[in-house]
This record gives C-alpha cells, structure tokens and sequence, in this order.
C-alpha cells in the first residue's frame, strides 16, 4: 500500500509532524515484523534500513517485504516534471518512471510505502493517483489540559506535541485517526536533515 503524508492547503506545513509520523508508522511495523527490510532516503537511528537514493533503485525495486520511507516526494520529482522511460534529468535515466512503477507493483511485492509531500497538491499527479491513503496532519501542543495549534517550526524544548491526522482515501474524507505522540520516536531521525532532490543538475 502506499500512504502519503501531508500539511493541509495554505497551512503552515512545515513541522506539521509529517515526517515524525512516517517514522513512528515505519518503526512500529518493522518492531512487528522485524523481518521487513527498511529503505529511507532519509538517516533513521536504532535501527537497520538501507538509504534509498537513485542507485539503490533497482535493488529496491526488486525486493519483497519492505517499508520504504521517500521523505520530500515533491523535493525527488517535481510535481511539473514530464515522466518518462527515457528521462535524463535524474541521476539514472528514467528514474521517474521507475519509481512511478514501484508504487504501482507495491501490493504484490508485500511493500508499504510512505512518502511526505508539503500538501498533496505539491506531488506529481501521477504518483498522487497511486496513493491509497492520504493522511493530513497537523501538530498541536498541550496547554494545560487543552491542546492549541502550534505553529512553531523549533519549538521550545518545554513544548508536549500531538499530531491529528486525517484520513482520506480516493479523495474523500474517510476518519480522524487516533491522536499520534510523536515523542517516543524523534530519537530515530533527524527532524532538521536536508532532503536532496534525484535531479541530474550536470
């Protein structure tokens, strides 16, 4: 399946709790089924993934049974990008195609996706139609007994977070899911990594 996360339109999306909630879905999982293989373009901490960059499509494309994280979607192709088979504006030629096939093969291989985008809109309508599950999600921070949204990217260190999230599927809002505590799990990433695009800019 694949599940993308996302800020809602003309929010502040940034810190909205996006990444912190693919990494807590990833590591839960793999804590599960440690089994499962681990790709991230992103550096997970405390436990075994192997980085997703464009060299490593292929190896990824081919495996079965795997949790794979693609922080930034917008940042690795852009959502105006004319995807082809014979694209040489990647590192590896038709990069963006490749990756628009893995997330169409993903049910058979036994692959769970997770991709961020800032909103939806900012993702390629390709790989936006191959999204089964859009997830919104938004950071609170607890104000006494009262949650309040916080609209800080670095937060004060005295700041409790919660992240609502949204469930839609096929477009159509679906349900609230369970309010998410991302604390347990920013000890595995780093929130402030730079994400690089999968552009060839020789």
């Amino acid at each position: 399946m694949n599940l993308i996360y996302m800020g809602r339109m003309a929010d502040l999306n940034v810190g909205n709790g996006k990444s912190v909630s693919v990494v807590g879905e990833v590591v839960t999982r793999w804590l599960e089924d440690d089994q499962k293989t681990i790709y991230s373009n992103i550096k997970l901490k405390g436990i075994p993934f192997t980085p997703f960059s464009p060299d490593e499509i292929e190896a990824v494309l081919s495996t079965d049974n795997a949790l794979v994280i693609l922080d930034e979607l917008h940042a690795i192709v852009h959502k105006n990008h004319k995807i082809g088979e014979s694209c040489k504006k990647h590192s590896v030629t038709g990069l963006c195609y490749r990756l628009s096939e893995f997330f169409r093969q993903v049910r058979k291989r036994g692959i769970d996706t997770f991709s961020t985008c800032q909103t939806f809109a900012d993702a390629h309508y390709q790989y936006r139609s191959l999204m089964q599950r859009q997830i919104v999600c938004e950071k609170f921070r607890l104000e006494g007994t009262r949650l309040r949204k916080c609209d800080s990217d670095k937060c004060p260190e005295d700041h409790k977070h919660y992240i609502k999230q949204k469930l839609f599927q096929n477009f159509n809002f679906v349900k609230d899911l369970p309010m998410f505590d991302p604390s347990p799990y920013y000890e595995y990433y780093d929130s402030f990594e730079i994400v690089d695009g999968w552009v060839n800019y020789e």
